[in-house]
């Protein structure tokens, strides 16, 4: 018996025993691995053969017969986050309450989208795909329409979008000093001096950032270390309402029109924060390759028994980001195709999107499909990009014009230019 084999057989044998029709059995995976049983004090007659069979079949997934089970009462404020593993044909239903220090975020109940301001977060698998670029050019370009922009840098391990918009000229302090501070409940204290107006900004709109770190920021490494904790100043508090507080409180004295959140890589509960929790598009940065792809599927299988897919999978949105300038329609293609087959087999697929009415899943060349890769070339003149420093249009219009065409279009349903 391994991790991966405990759960199906927990599950099959709990129905064995307890799936009544249209009954819902609830089992708990703790740090472990270990499986317990849910059990009501009506179906106590059961208990002795369940858990010996359990404790047969589990090996060290199992608990000691005498503890295997806990009661409703122990688990009701965790029911909303189980996830469904198992249904029969007579309606009976396993859920599984998993106790885990770190993924749990990925499960969370995604927010609803605010229409103003718009949020959009920009996410990846993997460094160095240009995320933190395309965040400052979207600043740019929609400051050049008349926008109101905030930029949030939330990348803590690798910051960077903050620095690019506003070089050293930082405000006093950044995103890692208020989680600091909010801990101990002084917040409010540090957040007016934690936004500053980049000098990109245009005589039509303008851009404010909140960089991971300020200008008194000190040691960012204790700080950093500190930072995720699940604390607020009334005690605990998940990380992502935390964010979403800080974000809010932000938003309330800046006034945007569009905040753009730039996300830490990987699979962090962080990401999830900003994914899940924020009511945000998306955008999900690919570059065509195995490391790529194989990230993503670990994400989208794990969404796939998500309670509330339905609500933000056409949230997500495939971007084919530093396509070469080589075989580029080649390439284009190839990228499309295994963005459609990700999503096919696991986001289209997946039962709560697939019974909604009317939903036809997209087909592989359908280019509103939220797996149809919207394309950023790469430009070797952007490979030292410094916008304060230098600004050269020429090389932005040539990787970005598309990209920002689509965004425009879809993401802020504007009608398109003449």
């Amino acid at each position: 018996m391994n991790f991966n084999d405990a759960l199906p057989t927990a599950a099959k044998i709990a129905l064995r025993h307890l799936g009544a029709e249209n009954r819902v059995v609830v089992l708990v995976r703790d740090l472990f691995g270990k499986i317990r049983v849910v059990l009501s004090d009506e179906l106590a007659g059961v208990a002795d053969a369940l858990a010996a069979e359990l404790a047969h079949a589990l090996g060290h997934y199992a608990y000691d017969p005498a503890s295997t089970f806990l009661r409703e009462a122990d688990v009701r404020d965790a029911l909303p986050g189980a996830t469904e593993i198992a249904k029969t044909e007579n309606g009976a239903r396993v859920l599984v309450i998993d106790r885990q220090l770190t993924g749990t975020e990925w499960n969370a109940q995604p927010a609803v989208e605010t229409r103003q301001p718009r949020r959009f977060t920009l996410f990846s698998m993997k460094g160095g795909v240009g995320r933190s670029t395309t965040a400052t050019i979207l600043a740019w370009h929609l400051a050049r329409k008349g926008k109101r922009i905030l930029v949030f840098d939330l990348d803590l391990e690798s910051p960077g979008v903050g620095a690019t918009l506003l070089g050293p000229d930082l405000p006093r302090f950044g995103a890692v000093d208020w989680f600091v501070e909010d801990a101990l409940g002084h917040g409010d204290v540090v957040l007016p001096e934690m936004v500053r107006e980049s000098s990109m900004a245009t005589e039509a709109g303008r851009i404010t950032v909140v960089p991971a770190f300020g200008s008194d920021t000190g040691d960012y490494l204790v700080k950093l270390g500190r930072a995720y904790l699940e604390r607020g100043p009334n005690g605990h508090e998940p990380w992502p309402s935390r964010l979403k507080r800080m974000v809010e409180a932000i938003e309330e004295s800046e006034k945007p029109d569009v905040v753009l959140l730039d996300s830490r890589t990987g699979l962090h509960d962080t990401s999830a924060a900003l994914v899940l929790a924020m009511g945000a598009h998306t955008l999900m940065f690919a570059v065509d390759t195995p490391q790529t792809w194989s990230a993503y599927g670990f994400l989208f299988k794990h969404w796939t028994r998500h309670p509330d897919v339905a609500s933000f999978y056409d949230k997500l949105w495939v971007v084919g980001s530093m396509v070469p300038d080589t075989e580029i329609e080649a390439y284009v293609e190839s990228l499309r195709d295994r963005a459609w087959s990700l999503f096919d087999e696991t986001l289209y697929a997946a039962p709560n999107v697939a019974s909604r009415a009317g939903f036809l899943a997209p087909v592989v060349d359908d280019d509103a499909g939220n797996h149809f890769p919207r394309a950023i070339y790469w430009q070797r003149g952007l490979m030292a990009f410094n916008p304060l420093a230098k600004w050269t249009d020429q090389f932005v219009i040539a990787a970005y014009q598309s990209f920002l065409e689509w965004f425009d279009r879809v993401l802020l349903e504007e009608p398109e230019a003449p």
